[in-house]
């Protein structure tokens, strides 16, 4: 009898130390399932992730420096280079030359001579299209494109004595027959002289293309060398955190979670390094416009508000894609290590 109260008794404590040992367990189970959670909400925590890249980047400030001076000087160049060709295709377009020849009649010509000449022109290879200008609206073309001397230029408005000429602008289709059109127009009777500036255009727009070339060369390079310092810095910051990685591998974090820190890094050096270049470009042309807009009247500067917002956008993308690009190239090889 006593023998069965004592079996009776030891049943109850092994039940009991079961039930023990099952909330144990169950508690264990619960503890990882609570760090889960809070790891979750850091997860989708954005500025756990903009932390994380600033600690980075102060902890390897000095190729940081290097690596958005770098872009940024890239970007300067990029910016000076477009700077430079906007303001030559305006000034082409100004000149109107490319493509026209201008035809100036004799100064004693009356309407009906001049309606003879335009006919003539009209009948020439290689006219696609005459225009007529009368002195008078050649005079008042003056008075618009030089108003410092406006009232010289009224005063001989009004005083009936134009000195200028009737002309047409002729436009012509064919670079190769410019020479022959030219021929052909000097010899229609009536016809005092003929302005073809082909050679002066012709000579712009191969400086157009030879600076197009160079600023091409040169950015390629700088963005390659922007590339491989941005690459190398982020490379510091993932060698320096090589053990919390693995760590965080090993314990199931995705690869988001690892890479995000380091991308933003990028994208930071990259807003960084645009908006440095930005405010010294603006600066710099600023600088021109005020010590060369004066001195050179004769060319058309294109106010800088007029490329401002395509200037910072344009260099907000290439600086936050190229942070982006490096960011992933360094990381690559860590993560299927």
């Amino acid at each position: 009898m006593q023998q069965t109260e004592q079996q009776n008794e030891q049943t109850v404590r092994d039940a009991e130390n079961e039930k023990n040992i099952s909330e144990e367990i169950k508690q264990s189970a619960s503890a990882p399932k609570t760090r889960k959670q809070k790891k979750k909400r850091r997860y989708y925590n954005p500025f756990y992730f903009v932390g994380e890249a600033l600690r980075s980047a102060w902890r390897n400030r000095v190729m940081s420096i290097a690596s958005v001076l770098v872009l940024a000087s890239c970007l300067v160049l990029l910016g000076a280079f477009g700077l430079l060709i906007r303001n030559i295709n305006v000034n082409l377009e100004q000149l109107g030359m490319l493509n026209e020849i201008v035809v100036f009649v004799d100064y004693d010509a009356d309407q009906e001579r001049v309606d003879g000449i335009c006919a003539k022109i009209k009948a020439l290879d290689n006219v696609t299209f005459v225009e007529y200008v009368s002195k008078e609206i050649g005079l008042d073309t003056l008075i618009k494109d030089y108003p410092e001397y406006a009232s010289i230029l009224e005063d001989i408005k009004e005083g009936g004595d134009n000195p200028l000429s009737d002309s047409f602008i002729v436009t012509y289709g064919d670079n190769s027959g410019v020479l022959k059109l030219e021929s052909d127009l000097h010899s229609i009777p009536g016809v005092r002289k003929v302005n073809n500036r082909l050679d002066y255009a012709t000579k712009i727009e191969g400086f157009k293309n030879g600076v197009s070339l160079v600023f091409v060369w040169l950015f390629v390079l700088l963005f390659a060398v922007s590339i491989f310092v941005i690459f190398n810095t982020i490379k510091l910051a993932v060698h320096g955190r090589r053990a919390e990685i693995s760590i965080m591998r090993f314990i199931g974090s995705t690869k988001f979670f690892i890479v995000a820190p380091f991308v933003i890094e990028g994208v930071l050096i990259g807003f960084v390094s645009s908006i440095i270049a930005y405010i010294a470009d603006a600066e710099l042309y600023k600088y021109v416009l005020r010590n060369m807009g004066e001195e050179l009247k004769m060319i058309q500067f294109v106010p800088f508000k007029d490329v401002n917002t395509i200037l910072l956008l344009g260099f907000l993308a290439i600086g936050v894609l190229t942070g982006i690009t490096a960011s992933l190239f360094s990381i690559h090889k860590n993560l299927k290590s």
